[in-house]
């Protein structure tokens, strides 16, 4: 038997990495129980190779769940992580589980000053301003990339990055369509503010990510997602968990 399997089967459980933040619909811990997307993935997967789902959620960033695997402290990870090709230089990546469009989130004040008679579409192009991004995440090296006129904050949790474009600390916040969206339907308090833009040229992959040696593993986890009847995309991910978000509406006084 392949050494990756066989180490897993004859420990009996299944270790996987999780971001030690909250992360809905992916990871959430509610009512004392952790459960999302990605948890239900990680357990089918124990499932299949008929042992126990143990969960680690030491890591404070995305980069630092990447870094799990890569020192082995994981068999894999299963956290919204983006496939990037920085972090294929170190672990192996599945194919998607999900394919998303970045998008952004902006304050509908200080894109009108920057737009000045031209279309959405040329500022966005030549987009200048405070953007925010979460520290540790692929989106430090996205933005870079797609937006290099841009000025970098970085935060340590999303919810401050969008607390700070709805002040107009910043002029917005970059990350994926699901987080974009998401913010639309648990916010309405604050939607005059802010406007969300899909950026269609772009995509985020997200995958599961093994050890560089685990080559029988990630086969094994390739051939699971294959067989998968149902094909995720943003909008019936938000649609499962539509009951989940009205529960994390603010209340209106």
């Amino acid at each position: 038997m392949p050494p990756d399997v066989q180490r897993i089967l004859e420990r009996g459980k299944l270790t996987v990495a999780v971001l030690g933040q909250d992360n809905a619909p992916f990871f959430m811990n509610a009512q004392g129980q952790l459960n999302g997307l990605d948890i239900q993935l990680a357990q089918a997967l124990a499932d299949q190779l008929g042992v126990s789902l143990d969960i680690t959620r030491s890591a404070q960033t995305f980069d630092q769940v990447v870094d799990a695997v890569y020192g082995q402290k994981a068999d894999l990870a299963i956290s919204k992580i983006s496939r990037t090709l920085k972090r294929a230089q170190r672990v192996r990546f599945s194919r998607p589980y999900l394919r998303m469009r970045q998008g952004l989130l902006v304050n509908r004040l200080q894109m009108a000053e920057q737009t000045q008679g031209r279309s959405i579409v040329e500022t966005i192009r030549d987009l200048k301003g405070q953007v925010g991004v979460i520290k540790g995440s692929s989106y430090v090296g996205f933005l870079k990339q797609k937006f290099p006129q841009a000025s970098i904050v970085e935060y340590p949790t999303w919810e401050e990055i969008v607390e700070a474009v709805v002040r107009g600390d910043i002029l917005a916040a970059y990350r994926d369509e699901l987080e974009i969206k998401k913010v639309v339907r648990t916010r309405p308090d604050v939607a005059l503010q802010l406007q969300t833009i899909a950026l269609t040229d772009t995509q985020d992959s997200l995958a599961v990510v093994l050890p560089w040696s685990s080559s029988h593993l990630l086969a094994f986890v390739d051939q699971y997602l294959d067989t998968l009847t149902a094909q995720y995309t943003v909008d019936t991910v938000l649609d499962e968990y539509a009951e989940y978000w009205a529960t994390q509406r603010p209340q209106q006084p």
